[in-house]
């Protein structure tokens, strides 16, 4: 294991049947790391947090926690591991409290005072001796990550834990889940796709397309590698066309992506480019100055038809 790893995932396969949900995924997270795992619907996100978290087999390759082999020593490790995966379950003729309280029975020394405390974090204090039937769907999110707290885990993964949540719930979520990374030293893993949620929180971006792993970079270089070409763009769905029309026409170098064109121009150049690439029949679905989000990065690394999920 190197330097502060805490999850290492080697060469990892999963199949079903003859359907390869995950093939070949390798990615490590580190400790107070925040760690984006991103991917359209079916792209095998679920399928590898619940390999990670044991609950799932892999077919092939390895999963160390914090040093360990699961497959090895299951117990060991996810007794490291806090997580929620998909709509989290719980008792619903028992309180918030209640809940907590049978599951921290599977692990030592968590006290009533504990409890509390990691129901104050995710903002449950007022609710917590109410019945979970009662409980909204973003209060019920905020329930499941106290329970994957209950333990002190090395390693937080969390399927899509802002849903449900409204804005102050969202902020909420991100302020502490900063804070346990970087002053308790915990590794997360989370998954989201409110693609503005995850530019503002995490640290590393790892992308999968169709179960394999596209892009693995710092946001900071997703972004650069993106914006290298030029101060505009136009999106289209014939990106490799409309290159060679621009070229040809204007005589600009451009660079293309899966779903954009990139060059130089001013704003008049622009609009003379895009009146130009609509008059042979190239369909243009945004344009403008370069200023690249997440989402646009995302968008050009998967391609426009993707669902992000």
């Amino acid at each position: 294991m190197k330097n502060n790893e805490v999850l290492r995932v080697e060469n990892l396969s999963k199949f079903y049947g003859n359907r390869a949900a995950v093939q070949g995924l390798n990615f490590c997270v580190h400790q107070g790391e925040i760690f984006g795992f991103l991917g359209a619907n079916g792209a095998g996100k679920s399928t590898t947090m619940k390999v990670i978290t044991g609950l799932a087999r892999q077919t092939n390759g390895k999963v160390f926690i914090d040093g360990q082999n699961l497959a090895k020593d299951f117990r060991g490790c996810i007794a490291k591991v806090g997580a929620m995966i998909e709509t989290p379950q719980f008792y619903p003729y028992l309180t918030g409290y209640q809940n907590l309280k049978f599951y921290a029975r599977l692990y030592k020394n968590v006290t009533k005072g504990k409890i509390l405390e990691i129901a104050n974090l995710v903002g449950l204090r007022g609710r917590i001796h109410d019945k979970v039937k009662t409980y909204s769907l973003g209060m019920k999110q905020r329930l499941g990550i106290a329970q994957a707290l209950l333990n002190d885990p090395k390693l937080l993964v969390l399927d899509e834990p802002t849903n449900g949540l409204d804005a102050n719930g969202i902020r909420e979520i991100k302020m502490f889940l900063t804070k346990i990374a970087k002053t308790k030293g915990v590794a997360i893993m989370i998954s989201s796709h409110i693609l503005s949620i995850m530019e503002s929180l995490c640290d590393t971006i790892c992308i999968i397309e169709n179960g394999r792993l596209t892009e693995m970079r710092t946001l900071d270089e997703i972004k650069k590698a993106c914006n290298k070409f030029g101060s505009h763009y136009v999106r289209t769905d014939k990106p490799n066309y409309a290159g060679m029309l621009i070229q040809e026409k204007f005589g600009v170098k451009v660079g293309v992506t899966k779903s954009k064109v990139l060059f130089n121009s001013n704003a008049k150049q622009l609009a003379e480019i895009i009146v130009y690439l609509t008059k042979n029949n190239v369909p243009i679905y945004g344009a403008g100055e370069v200023d690249y989000s997440l989402e646009d990065a995302y968008l050009d690394i998967i391609g426009t038809s993707a669902d992000v999920g």
